[in-house]
């Protein structure tokens, strides 16, 4: 007698919601398995595709895809400004991802300066900032959040 042993298929996830507009590049479900390396946006993969032919050096030469490509640039950083209601005089930096992000500005700010944060952040949004800034505990809902946020500042306020 032969005993075959076969694994277990493996169980699938039930998809949380659906993506009709097919964002995350599979229609029907969003996967949440990711963490930095989330996959792309098809509105973003669909427009690296159409400049890609193109692509030159951005700011960095005299030549028609280079002058081209600094214009997809720019505009680029005007529609994330619009997006996100930037004033005349607000600046819209592009970095490499979000811990490069938040590492730049920790490097900026004056010192001195007190950072408001929850817990419950990445660990990435903890390392950077100054001794002497607040974290507040885990809220344990979003109005809970404001609320504990609100007392901070109002307290940092009165202390200034």
């Amino acid at each position: 007698m032969t005993l075959t042993l076969v694994p277990p298929a493996p169980v699938l996830p039930t998809p949380v919601r659906p993506d009709p507009l097919g964002v995350l590049g599979v229609p029907g479900e969003i996967n949440l398995d990711h963490a930095a390396s989330a996959p792309c946006a098809r509105a973003a993969a669909d427009a690296v595709a159409e400049l890609l032919p193109w692509y030159a050096s951005v700011h960095r030469g005299a030549g028609a895809l280079s002058r081209r490509c600094t214009l997809a640039y720019e505009r680029a950083r005007q529609a994330v400004a619009d997006f996100v209601g930037a004033r005349p005089d607000d600046h819209v930096i592009f970095t490499r991802n979000t811990t490069d992000a938040v590492n730049l500005l920790a490097r900026a700010l004056p010192a001195g300066t007190t950072v408001v944060t929850f817990g419950g952040e990445h660990h990435a949004n903890l390392l950077p900032w100054p001794r002497g800034s607040v974290r507040l505990p885990v809220p344990d809902s979003p109005a809970g959040a404001v609320r504990s946020l609100a007392a901070a500042l109002g307290e940092l306020a009165r202390d200034a």
